[in-house]
């Protein structure tokens, strides 16, 4: 999912999109195919272990470890290749006066694990459902 986050990021950069902040919702699509593939995958390496919580702790730490590489690499990008796109997210953002790039970093990894409990909610039901259908 990192490399996802990452692509979609350049990609929106190079074509000089980056500045259309409702983009960011691709973030979600992305994210949501990162989880089912990895649910996918640990289901059919392990089918005996996958159950609701095991699921759903493998959903918040994929999430979490897609999210702590991609928020670093914003960091680096902000502070050495390009700091007036932070100063242009301070400019129009709703509370832009009081973004940082630690606040950024956190609210990067927050607004992940948040997508990540959604998604993840959804993919176990899904994921366990369909399970049950074939068995």
């Amino acid at each position: 999912m990192f490399v996802g986050y990452l692509l979609l990021f350049l990609i929106m950069r190079f074509l000089n999109l980056y500045h259309i902040i409702e983009l960011r919702a691709l973030n979600f699509v992305i994210h949501a195919g990162g989880i089912f593939y990895a649910f996918k995958a640990l289901q059919k390496e392990n089918p005996s272990d996958f159950g609701y919580l095991s699921g759903f702790l493998n959903g918040m730490r994929i999430s979490l470890l897609s999210a702590i590489p991609f928020a670093v690499f914003m960091m680096f990008y902000l502070t050495f290749i390009d700091p007036e796109f932070l100063q242009y997210l301070k400019d129009s953002a709703l509370s832009g006066a009081y973004i940082t790039k630690g606040k950024l970093f956190i609210g990067l990894c927050a607004e992940a694990l948040g997508s990540g409990i959604l998604i993840s909610y959804i993919a176990m039901r899904y994921t366990l459902l369909l399970s049950s259908y074939r068995s």
